[in-house]
Protein backbone atom coordinates (compact mmCIF):
# COMPACT_ATOMS: atom_id res chain seq x y z
CA UNK A 1 0.00 0.00 0.00
CA UNK A 2 1.33 3.49 -1.11
CA UNK A 3 -0.13 7.03 0.54
CA UNK A 4 0.73 9.86 -0.04
CA UNK A 5 2.22 11.63 2.51
CA UNK A 6 2.75 14.73 1.22
CA UNK A 7 -0.09 16.82 3.16
CA UNK A 8 -0.28 14.05 6.25
CA UNK A 9 0.12 15.69 9.48
CA UNK A 10 4.41 15.44 11.03
CA UNK A 11 2.86 14.02 14.44
CA UNK A 12 0.97 11.04 12.11
CA UNK A 13 3.21 9.99 10.17
CA UNK A 14 5.47 9.75 13.41
CA UNK A 15 2.82 7.62 14.89
CA UNK A 16 2.78 5.73 11.82
CA UNK A 17 6.10 4.99 10.15
CA UNK A 18 8.37 4.72 12.80
CA UNK A 19 9.00 1.50 14.58
CA UNK A 20 7.81 2.61 18.21
CA UNK A 21 4.88 4.79 17.15
CA UNK A 22 1.54 3.89 18.45
CA UNK A 23 -0.02 3.01 14.98
CA UNK A 24 3.05 1.64 13.40
CA UNK A 25 1.73 -2.35 14.13
CA UNK A 26 -1.88 -0.79 12.37
CA UNK A 27 0.02 0.35 9.58
CA UNK A 28 2.34 -3.22 9.23
CA UNK A 29 -1.20 -4.87 9.06
CA UNK A 30 -2.44 -2.70 6.43
CA UNK A 31 0.05 -3.69 4.14
CA UNK A 32 -1.20 -7.33 4.39
CA UNK A 33 -4.99 -6.64 3.63
CA UNK A 34 -6.14 -6.41 -0.06
CA UNK A 35 -8.80 -5.30 1.22
CA UNK A 36 -8.06 -2.23 2.81
CA UNK A 37 -7.12 1.02 1.34
CA UNK A 38 -6.18 4.64 2.36
CA UNK A 39 -5.81 8.38 1.78
CA UNK A 40 -5.23 11.46 3.21
CA UNK A 41 -7.30 14.05 3.72
CA UNK A 42 -6.85 17.14 5.74
CA UNK A 43 -3.59 16.02 6.93
CA UNK A 44 -5.75 12.53 8.05
CA UNK A 45 -5.66 9.31 7.22
CA UNK A 46 -8.61 8.06 5.82
CA UNK A 47 -9.09 3.70 5.75
CA UNK A 48 -11.55 2.33 4.08
CA UNK A 49 -12.56 -1.70 3.52
CA UNK A 50 -13.81 -2.36 0.13
CA UNK A 51 -15.02 1.17 -0.90
CA UNK A 52 -16.22 1.88 2.54
CA UNK A 53 -14.74 3.95 5.31
CA UNK A 54 -13.95 2.07 8.57
CA UNK A 55 -11.39 4.61 10.56
CA UNK A 56 -10.23 8.02 10.69
CA UNK A 57 -6.03 8.40 11.88
CA UNK A 58 -4.90 11.89 13.06
CA UNK A 59 -2.05 12.73 14.45
CA UNK A 60 -3.07 14.86 18.13
CA UNK A 61 -6.62 13.95 17.80
CA UNK A 62 -8.07 10.51 18.65
CA UNK A 63 -9.00 7.82 16.16
CA UNK A 64 -12.73 7.96 14.33
CA UNK A 65 -14.04 4.59 14.26
CA UNK A 66 -16.81 4.91 11.49
CA UNK A 67 -17.50 1.56 11.17
CA UNK A 68 -16.64 -2.03 13.13
CA UNK A 69 -14.06 -3.55 11.40
CA UNK A 70 -11.06 -5.89 12.60
CA UNK A 71 -8.40 -3.29 11.86
CA UNK A 72 -10.32 -1.07 14.62
CA UNK A 73 -10.04 -3.90 16.93
CA UNK A 74 -6.24 -4.05 16.15
CA UNK A 75 -5.90 -0.33 16.34
CA UNK A 76 -7.40 -1.01 20.60
CA UNK A 77 -4.96 -4.16 21.35
CA UNK A 78 -2.08 -2.09 19.72
CA UNK A 79 -3.18 1.42 21.83
CA UNK A 80 -2.77 -0.84 24.93
CA UNK A 81 0.04 -2.77 24.53
CA UNK A 82 1.83 0.54 23.42
CA UNK A 83 0.48 2.40 26.34
CA UNK A 84 1.03 -1.07 28.64
CA UNK A 85 4.93 -0.62 27.59
CA UNK A 86 5.14 3.12 28.52
CA UNK A 87 3.41 2.15 32.18
CA UNK A 88 5.77 -0.73 32.45
CA UNK A 89 8.84 2.09 31.46
CA UNK A 90 7.59 4.47 33.48
CA UNK A 91 7.26 2.75 36.55
CA UNK A 92 10.93 0.88 36.36
CA UNK A 93 11.81 4.67 36.15
CA UNK A 94 10.60 5.59 39.43
CA UNK A 95 11.55 3.16 41.24
CA UNK A 96 14.81 3.51 39.78
CA UNK A 97 14.38 7.61 40.89
CA UNK A 98 17.24 8.81 39.23
CA UNK A 99 16.66 12.17 37.55
CA UNK A 100 18.20 10.68 34.03
CA UNK A 101 15.89 7.63 34.00
CA UNK A 102 13.41 10.26 35.15
CA UNK A 103 13.61 12.68 32.49
CA UNK A 104 14.00 9.90 29.98
CA UNK A 105 10.07 8.84 30.47
CA UNK A 106 8.71 12.55 30.59
CA UNK A 107 6.76 12.09 27.49
CA UNK A 108 5.73 8.88 28.32
CA UNK A 109 3.97 10.16 31.30
CA UNK A 110 2.35 13.13 29.61
CA UNK A 111 1.27 10.17 27.05
CA UNK A 112 0.19 8.44 29.99
CA UNK A 113 -1.79 11.01 31.80
CA UNK A 114 -3.22 12.22 28.49
CA UNK A 115 -4.73 8.52 28.26
CA UNK A 116 -6.30 8.14 31.81
CA UNK A 117 -9.46 8.91 31.80
CA UNK A 118 -9.65 9.52 28.34
CA UNK A 119 -12.73 8.33 26.41
CA UNK A 120 -10.15 5.94 25.01
CA UNK A 121 -9.21 4.73 28.14
CA UNK A 122 -12.63 4.49 29.11
CA UNK A 123 -13.78 2.18 25.85
CA UNK A 124 -10.39 -0.32 26.89
CA UNK A 125 -11.55 -0.99 30.29
CA UNK A 126 -14.88 -1.37 29.18
CA UNK A 127 -13.64 -3.97 26.53
CA UNK A 128 -11.57 -5.42 29.72
CA UNK A 129 -14.16 -5.10 31.91
CA UNK A 130 -16.20 -7.05 29.17
CA UNK A 131 -14.28 -9.46 28.62
CA UNK A 132 -13.55 -9.10 24.98
CA UNK A 133 -9.52 -8.39 24.86
CA UNK A 134 -7.84 -11.13 24.10
CA UNK A 135 -6.75 -13.28 27.68
CA UNK A 136 -2.82 -13.08 27.46
CA UNK A 137 -3.04 -9.26 26.48
CA UNK A 138 -1.08 -7.37 29.25
CA UNK A 139 -3.11 -4.67 30.33
CA UNK A 140 -1.53 -3.16 33.82
CA UNK A 141 -2.12 0.49 32.39
CA UNK A 142 -5.93 -0.22 32.78
CA UNK A 143 -5.64 -0.36 36.34
CA UNK A 144 -7.09 2.69 37.81
CA UNK A 145 -5.17 2.49 41.00
CA UNK A 146 -2.44 1.61 38.96
CA UNK A 147 -1.96 4.40 36.44
CA UNK A 148 -2.90 6.86 38.95
CA UNK A 149 -0.17 5.63 41.47
CA UNK A 150 2.80 6.13 39.15
CA UNK A 151 1.37 9.39 37.67
CA UNK A 152 1.16 10.65 41.58
CA UNK A 153 4.35 9.00 42.31
CA UNK A 154 5.89 10.86 39.52
CA UNK A 155 4.17 13.93 40.52
CA UNK A 156 5.46 13.71 43.67
CA UNK A 157 9.08 12.83 43.00
CA UNK A 158 9.18 16.02 40.41
CA UNK A 159 8.11 18.20 43.14
CA UNK A 160 10.79 16.98 45.58
CA UNK A 161 13.41 17.49 42.54
CA UNK A 162 12.04 20.89 41.81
Amino acid sequence: MTVDTSNMCSHLQRKLFEEDGIYHPLWLAMQDDAELTAVVRSRQLHIYRSGQKVLVLAGRSAPKVIREDSICKLLQIERIKWMEQRFNKALAAIKDGAAVSLKAVKADVAELSKYYGSDLWKQDLAADEAGILPSDLKRGVLSEDGLWNLLSDYREIQNKNA
